[in-house]
């Protein structure tokens, strides 16, 4: 099922091009690429920025200008939240962390505090989150006495959708809604598709594999829409801040657990534009600060699911139901039971679980 195309929203859906960039977006562009690219270059390199600073922002402000972007471009390559590179020089595309940078400067220009954070958490781990939020603070200061406003446009990361006919809620708004799924055979192929994602993810992290790389493979990866990615953001702030173990099964698990079916609605319903009803959804294990993080991320793997044509249906789930079949006993495949086994005594593998982590990089999902 293809999403029709609507050209009224098509800039939310793909990458901004750098010609079409005001000047004071394109300097900021211009200078985190030639930063990262010329890390280590020494007095040249530092030399070229230096120059086109000047120039942009005027002598008095240079030294502190290059001072915050020094500062901003560390703790990207140190505590960068996603393991997302800059784009090369030549690349005429601005990427996802290049957009949620300019908006961190937008915002802060703009005063802004709430939004500065929700950008900048996003951005960078907690141990660089004061350094760097203080650094762009005070270059979006400095651009601002130079006359150098960044544009912020509030909708650029909402991704809207004009879903076909049979889904599209403003003709039959949610009156359609499916009956509950009880397991794996009963999804649709679009829930299979996703669910297959989210298990691959979890198996690649607890065999300390890569799992940005295993769901890229899984979903496919392009420029304008990235699955893989919003993934991996969503399912990586849960390690980080669960607020308890988050049941997610094994790849060849027959069952669905009710986490699952709540990841699944939660994307059924951002695909409508429904956001407090995604937020109920994953606010089952996710806390306020993290919540707000990860629903932007979860809003782009609706959409990059969609540009696929994988919409998924909304559905009455019997949570309870789901919970009851949880509690039930599994055997366990031979394979998984195997690599179980190497891996130590435990339970059934079949039901596997993220550990709550509060913020631990190094802790890694249990087996419940």
């Amino acid at each position: 099922m293809q999403p029709l195309p609507d050209q009224r929203h098509r800039s939310h859906r793909l990458p901004r091009i750098v010609a079409t960039l005001t000047f004071p977006e394109i300097i900021v562009i211009w200078a985190l690429r030639h930063a990262t690219a010329d890390a280590g270059g020494g007095a040249d390199a530092s030399g070229r920025i230096a120059k086109e600073f000047a120039r942009a922002l005027g002598l008095a402000r240079l030294e502190d200008a290059l001072a915050a972007l020094a500062t901003m471009v560390a703790a990207l390559a140190d505590a960068s939240r996603l393991p997302q590179a800059m784009p090369p020089l030549d690349d005429d595309r601005v990427s996802a962390r290049e957009e949620a940078l300019l908006a961190l400067l937008g915002a802060a220009q703009r005063s802004d505090p709430s939004l500065s954070k929700r950008l900048v958490e996003w951005l960078v781990l907690p141990s660089a989150q004061r350094d760097f939020a203080e650094a762009a603070a005070s270059l979006a200061r400095i651009m601002s006495e130079a006359g150098q406003t960044i544009p912020l446009d509030s909708q650029r990361h909402r991704p809207r959708l004009r879903l076909a006919a049979c889904y599209d809620d403003d003709a039959a708004p949610h009156k359609d809604r499916l009956p509950p799924a009880a397991d794996w055979q009963t999804l649709s192929p679009p829930e299979r598709h996703l669910t297959g994602g989210v298990r691959l993810w979890v198996q690649a992290f607890r065999s300390d594999q890569d799992p940005l790389a295993a769901v890229r493979l899984h979903f496919g990866s392009r420029a304008s829409a990235d699955a893989g990615l919003s993934l991996h953001a969503v399912l990586r702030n849960t390690t980080l801040a669960a607020t308890r173990a988050v049941d997610v099964r094994c790849l060849r698990c027959p069952g669905l657990s009710p986490d699952e079916a709540r990841l699944l609605d939660a994307i059924a319903w951002l695909q409508r534009e429904q956001t407090e009803a995604a937020a109920a959804a994953l606010a089952h294990w996710l806390p306020g600060a993290a919540l707000r993080l990860s629903l932007d991320a979860a809003r782009g793997l609706g959409a990059a699911l969609a540009q696929d044509g994988y919409i998924l249906p909304l559905r009455d789930w019997d949570y309870a139901a789901l919970e009851a079949a949880s509690r039930r006993p599994h055997r366990p495949h031979a394979k998984e039971a195997a690599q179980q086994g190497a891996a130590g005594p435990n339970t059934d593998p079949l039901e596997s679980a993220f550990a709550v982590t509060g913020g631990d990089r190094t802790a890694s999902p249990t087996v419940h």
